[in-house]
């Protein structure tokens, strides 16, 4: 029992980076630009379909070699994060990114699935140090929806441009370069990232002095991350088809660019509810509003192929994305002391991602995506379900905690007495 009161002191100790406007504006910039090619990916993707000629199978696997890429790097950050300078990572990554998509506009099909894989890996250490940087701040929640926030508005601005006037006069070079450009803006911000913290150092120091060793392992957030990789294989499968899935109902291509385009721009809305919403609903709650609202949009997608159907159901299902994600951070870092598992957020999300784009191949049949409906409800409900047990399990766990200390507390006073 002292054991535990003693670790309950030192889960206060741990110091949180403060949140200077320059540092919040610098992490959710970075955050923004290292999720925009995911964020446009209907876009990368459905854009290769229509100027390149590729087919469906191939478009899906360009997606899953971005994505995989960022699955390695993110993976192998909980080797790095902490030893290496965060500024600097961001830094070389963002230029690393800058050359390969420059190289990737006339690349034929086999030398742009390496660059993409290169550009993924990139992005995934340069999203690994983000996330470390913000699950360290005082309120993770706050930073992490503004910069959901930001990516928003700048995918659909993004969106709209590409549509309207790069693609039509530039083709899918241009479209390339434009988002290498973008990348490029946000050197300028390298500064405003810190080094690293002081979490994983104290941790260690506590490690080593205590009487007995903490487990090193937290399972409730390796399982939470597991409930963000189910989560995001429908979430990926349904958004980088997007695109093709109004192909499918026979709409203009115009249309669907334009208004998937003010969808990213209007699904920020989520991130907003979920920042003012906050904590005060819990984790589980907010969530299985999430499932019933994206179960909406898929069915509304399913009986209909009226186009303004079509993006309303679009925007139900990315605005409740937006508003789900800052919770499953949440279940996350309730369980992580330094940053380690916060780290590896992108990585899941992204193995969940690369496997989204294969399954949609494979389950479309005819130019039907039903089945791809389906799945995207299967994985939703058990990432849902996946957390629920998390949750769950991590209160039994405080209150017992809690008990143990009112339990010694009052030993303490009678032994006073």
């Amino acid at each position: 029992m002292e054991e535990i009161s003693h670790q309950k002191q030192n889960s206060n100790k741990y110091k949180k980076l403060k949140d200077p406007l320059a540092m919040l504006l610098g992490v959710t910039i970075f955050l923004s630009i290292n999720n925009l090619i995911y964020n446009v990916l209907f876009i990368v993707l459905g854009s290769a379909a229509e100027l390149k000629g590729y087919s469906v199978q191939q478009i899906g696997l360009l997606g899953s070699v971005y994505l995989a890429g960022q699955v390695v790097a993110n993976f192998s950050s909980v080797l790095w994060v902490r030893r290496l300078n965060w500024k600097h990572v961001i830094g070389y990554a963002t230029a690393i990114s800058v050359i390969s998509l420059c190289l990737a506009a006339f690349a034929n099909y086999l030398m742009f699935l390496i660059l993409l894989a290169i550009t993924g890996l990139a992005s995934g250490a340069a999203l690994a140090c983000v996330m470390c940087c913000i699950s360290g701040m005082k309120n993770p929640a706050r930073a992490y929806s503004l910069g959901l926030i930001l990516q928003m508005l700048i995918a659909g601005a993004v969106t709209y441009v590409l549509q309207v006037y790069i693609t039509p006069d530039f083709g899918y070079s241009g479209l390339l370069y434009s988002i290498a450009g973008v990348f490029a803006l946000t050197l300028l911000f390298v500064k405003t990232i810190p080094s690293t913290d002081t979490r994983g150092q104290q941790a260690s120091a506590e490690l080593n002095t205590s009487t007995k060793k903490q487990a090193p392992v937290s399972l409730g957030a390796i399982f939470a991350l597991f409930g963000i990789a189910f989560y995001f294989m429908s979430q990926t499968g349904i958004w980088g088809f997007l695109e093709r899935i109004g192909d499918s109902k026979n709409m203009d291509g115009e249309f669907i660019g334009i208004t998937l385009g003010v969808v990213l721009i209007l699904c920020s809305l989520g991130a907003a509810i979920a920042m003012k919403v906050g904590n005060r609903l819990g984790i589980i709650s907010p969530m299985f509003i999430g499932i019933l609202l994206t179960t909406l949009s898929l069915f509304l997608w399913y009986v209909s192929d009226d186009k303004w159907v079509y993006s309303f159901a679009a925007l139900i299902f990315a605005s409740v994305w937006n508003f789900c994600l800052p919770y499953q951070l949440l279940a996350v870092t309730q369980t992580d002391t330094d940053g380690r598992y916060a780290a590896m957020i992108p990585a899941f999300q992204s193995v969940g991602g690369a496997l989204g784009p294969v399954m949609v191949g494979v389950l479309v049949f005819n130019n039907n995506y039903n089945y791809v409906y389906l799945m995207a409800f299967a994985t939703t409900v058990i990432s849902f379900i996946i957390f629920w047990l998390v949750v769950r399990h991590h209160k039994a766990s405080a209150k017992k905690v809690s008990e143990l200390a009112k339990v010694k507390k009052s030993e303490l006073l009678s032994t006073n007495v």
